[in-house]
C-alpha cells in the first residue's frame, strides 16, 4: 500500500462484528467494538508509513454481515458468527483535482 502504484488512492478500514450483544467497560456495545477493530489496523498502517491522510476507520457494528448470523430457526450459526466478526479494508481511486 505505501507503493508508488497506490499514490492516488484512499484507503478505508471497516470494522465488522457479530450480532452477539457486548458490553464491557471497554466496548459498551458493538459498534464501539467495530470502531477499535478499525481503528487498530489503521494505527497498524500509520505506523508501517502509510500517510495518515490516505486513511479512514469506519466503524459498522453488525449491520452489513457477510453470511447469516443465525439459521431459519434462530439458532447462532458459530461459524457464521465467526465470519462476520472481520476488517475489511477498500481501496478507492481518488480522481485527481488537474
Amino acid at each position: 500500500l505505501r507503493a508508488a502504484r497506490y499514490s492516488g488512492y484512499e484507503i478505508t478500514v471497516e470494522g465488522h462484528t457479530d450480532d452477539a450483544p457486548i458490553s464491557s467497560s471497554a466496548f459498551p456495545s458493538n459498534w464501539e467494538l467495530s470502531s477499535a477493530r478499525a481503528g487498530a489496523v489503521v494505527h497498524f498502517f500509520i505506523d508501517h508509513g502509510i500517510p495518515p491522510r490516505k486513511l479512514r476507520a469506519a466503524g459498522y457494528a453488525d449491520t452489513f454481515p457477510r453470511v447469516p448470523n443465525h439459521n431459519a430457526q434462530g439458532n447462532p450459526i458459530p461459524e457464521n458468527q465467526a465470519k462476520n466478526r472481520r476488517v475489511v479494508i477498500k481501496l478507492e481511486k481518488v480522481e485527481s483535482a488537474d
